[in-house]
């Protein structure tokens, strides 16, 4: 198959037959065949901007994308198992929903023997991702709103998403459009959704650690305690679910160390956002590397975890 680039609802690839609603799209990879029913009027109702999907200002992309990269590593040891729980090996078709800049896609992608749709509302994140998977010949870009997906009903074997319901502004509505496009006995993933309101912090620092205990993500629009709400989401949606914490293993000092020294900036510039001056920002980040150093410092915080699956409606 060769990759077509970035997709708008009306293709996916060149082969597409329009329908006056829908598109059905038939790309092949590997030999297989796929169909996917596309809405073709999705794409032209989507009204909201470029920032407020990724809720960062044009200036803010360039750390946010770096930060991705870097959480996608650092979870991969998280997501693994439970990619393995999902069956993603042997899933025909995926749908990863808010991919951004494609990090996690990739892992997905190099997981699986099937075909992954990636989708996102960002256009600058999805050309991110285009360059990220350009070698991973089993994905498909879409630009797409998560809370109104652009497929039919019934479409995936698996359908997934990561840190993407922290920042959905409605993630109910996210979770049903998830549950709307898997098929009867299929699985939604929700890898990773922490909850900052269990974060623990060791030595305390009574004016910055609320910074780093979801004040933050609060001004910029997210929900810093989405963790402890997926099981109400997954079940409201109609999902037999199970809920789980990944992060069972606490991190190292030194690891700490080196997370720090590669996110400085963008702690850096929460403390200047928050109103710290120099002189505060100065001390506060001597007394954090000297706890590290000195091998005493604890950091903690909860990253829930949701499976859920469809179950067949009794009824037709």
């Amino acid at each position: 198959m060769t990759k077509e680039g970035l997709c708008s609802f009306s293709s996916i690839t060149s082969s597409c037959v329009p329908d006056p609603t829908f598109l059905n799209c038939l790309f092949t990879y590997t030999g297989k065949s796929y169909s996917i029913t596309v809405n073709s009027l999705s794409g032209h109702i989507m009204k909201k901007t470029e920032n407020k999907f990724h809720k960062r200002t044009n200036e803010e992309l360039i750390d946010f994308i770096k930060k991705l990269e870097l959480q996608a590593l650092e979870t991969a040891e998280e997501r693994l198992p439970l990619y393995l729980i999902v069956r993603l090996k042997d899933a025909t078709l995926i749908l990863d929903v808010g991919c951004g800049s494609g990090f996690v896609t990739r892992d997905i992608a190099r997981l699986t023997k099937g075909m992954v749709v990636a989708i996102d509302g960002s256009d600058t994140l999805l050309k991110v991702a285009q360059k990220i998977l350009n070698d991973d010949v089993n994905t498909i870009l879409c630009k797409a709103d998560a809370e109104k997906l652009c497929f039919a009903d019934n479409t995936f074997d698996l359908v997934t998403c990561n840190l993407l319901l922290m920042w959905a502004d409605n993630p109910q509505k996210v979770v049903n459009e998830m549950v709307r496009v898997v098929k009867p006995y299929g699985k939604v993933l929700a890898s990773l959704e922490p909850d900052y309101g269990g974060k623990i912090h060791w030595p305390e620092n009574k004016k910055v650690d609320p910074l780093f205990a979801g004040e933050a993500i609060r001004k910029k629009g997210g929900d810093p305690h989405i963790g402890r709400k997926l099981r109400n989401l997954f079940v409201n949606a109609g999902l037999e679910t199970i809920i789980g914490i990944g992060n069972n293993r606490i991190w190292s000092c030194e690891e700490d160390k080196q997370y720090y020294f590669h996110s400085r900036d963008f702690y850096i510039k929460t403390l200047k956002d928050a109103g710290l001056s120099e002189k505060e920002i100065d001390q506060w980040e001597y007394e954090f590397l000297k706890s590290l150093d000195e091998g005493i410092q604890l950091n903690f915080f909860p990253q829930f975890y949701a499976i859920g699956t469809k179950l067949k409606p009794k009824y037709p």
